[in-house]
């Protein structure tokens, strides 16, 4: 069976090699093949960034980091689907991420749960919103939905039945 890495390292390090030696940046970077996580995180294939401009990378929201990984979904082709799959990191920053997020889905469930009002978390990425649905879906009497569109898509965690929060709410996604 062909994997992920076996499939797109060629190509990938085609892509990146030439990127990162023509725009003299002071990074290198290593192909990761995490273990399994148990609540369905695990990429199948990480692009590990590390070196002297790793801030680069990470400075305005990782705002570099995503694009690159966002030209490199491109230029291999990767479908929608496969987006979960391959990960662009810079020295574990998003595994810090994945476990921010999981704690605001955890802080928004019990809020919910206690004062049965909508949370409404701040618009984010298609890849965040991912992961707080993920670490929503195991939690009895909740439910989380993706509203809203394009960059202003967000979650809006509540009740089953309970009414949506009225649009321009307040919002309460906060990073940790």
């Amino acid at each position: 069976m062909e994997t992920l890495e076996s499939r797109v390292a060629g190509p990938l390090r085609a892509f990146l090699d030439p990127v990162l030696q023509e725009g003299h940046f002071q990074l290198t970077y290593r192909l990761v093949t995490p273990p399994p996580d148990p609540q369905g995180e695990s990429p199948e294939l990480i692009v590990d960034f590390s070196g002297a401009d790793a801030g680069l990378l990470l400075a305005n929201d990782s705002e570099l980091l995503r694009g690159l990984e966002h030209l490199a979904f491109e230029t291999l082709r990767l479908g929608h689907d496969d987006h979960h799959r391959l990960v662009f990191d810079c020295q574990g920053h998003r595994l810090l991420r994945v476990q921010e997020l999981r704690t605001l889905a955890a802080m928004a469930a019990e809020r919910v749960l206690k004062n049965g009002l909508p949370y409404e978390f701040a618009p984010m990425n298609s890849r965040d919103r991912r992961t707080i649905h993920m670490a929503l879906s195991g939690i009895a009497g909740i439910t989380s939905d993706s509203e809203g569109l394009g960059r202003d898509r967000r979650i809006v965690v509540r009740k089953p039945g309970s009414a949506a929060p009225a649009p321009g709410g307040r919002k309460e996604y906060r990073r940790l």
